[in-house]
């Protein structure tokens, strides 16, 4: 369902858009097609062609690949103020994994064509851009160390302290079998780990609700601990 969006304030929010300049952002706003998308819906589907590229305003959504026996695996969670199918959008071709909504979210889709055609005659756009892949592929390179050298209680605690809203509490939108998912783990194991780190008085789990009183004792009882 489109939606009408202030373009003014949009690019002054949106941090890729702000980076790209007030010209190229007022360019891009032009083309794009502001949409909602419901948990569960589809974005785009594995091994397609992209032909567009994606900027999430509100919500969450889940970066996938399936198997070749059919299992899916979920590769990234991308937030707020985030964008994606960058590099695929520049580098053209078919594309290995899919994305879809984890949570309610509001998105801008900007036409591959339109976005090659701005950035032909915008340096800065050209600039945000690289930016923009450095700063995904950087958080790529982390996620892998950290799913490779990291307890289990560290990727958790490092998780929930990037997601710290004022106050203490925790943006946990998504269902907590994606969030095991990204971390490496399976929804029983982030269930217990949760739950050591609620036993540690590291965080205070309400339902779905997670705050935590201090992020600094968290980050250190998580590395102190066995799991």
């Amino acid at each position: 369902m489109l939606e009408m969006i202030a373009a003014p304030a949009l690019a002054a929010a949106h941090p890729f858009l702000s980076a790209a300049g007030p010209a190229a952002a007022s360019a891009l706003l032009a083309a794009a097609q502001p949409f909602s998308a419901p948990r569960r819906d589809v974005i785009f589907t594995p091994e397609v062609a992209p032909e567009a590229l994606y900027l999430l305003l509100e919500g969450s959504i889940g970066l996938s690949m399936q198997g070749a026996d059919g299992t899916r695996g979920l590769l990234e969670i991308i937030g707020p103020d985030e964008c994606f199918l960058m590099p695929a959008v520049i580098l053209g071709g078919t594309w290995p994994f899919g994305a879809e909504a984890l949570a309610p979210s509001r998105l801008l889709r900007i036409p591959a064509e339109a976005f090659h055609a701005i950035m032909a005659r915008d340096a800065r756009l050209a600039e945000a851009s690289l930016a923009q892949m450095a700063r995904q592929w950087r958080g790529l390179a982390d996620q892998l160390i950290e799913m490779k050298l990291t307890k289990a209680s560290e990727r958790v605690a490092h998780f929930l302290t990037g997601r710290l809203m004022p106050g203490g509490r925790v943006a946990m939108p998504e269902p907590r079998a994606a969030i095991a998912a990204r971390l490496g783990m399976t929804p029983e194991s982030l269930s217990r780990v949760m739950h050591g780190l609620e036993a540690a008085g590291l965080v205070r789990l309400q339902g779905r609700r997670v705050d935590v009183p201090d992020a600094k004792a968290l980050s250190q009882g998580a590395r102190a601990s066995g799991h």
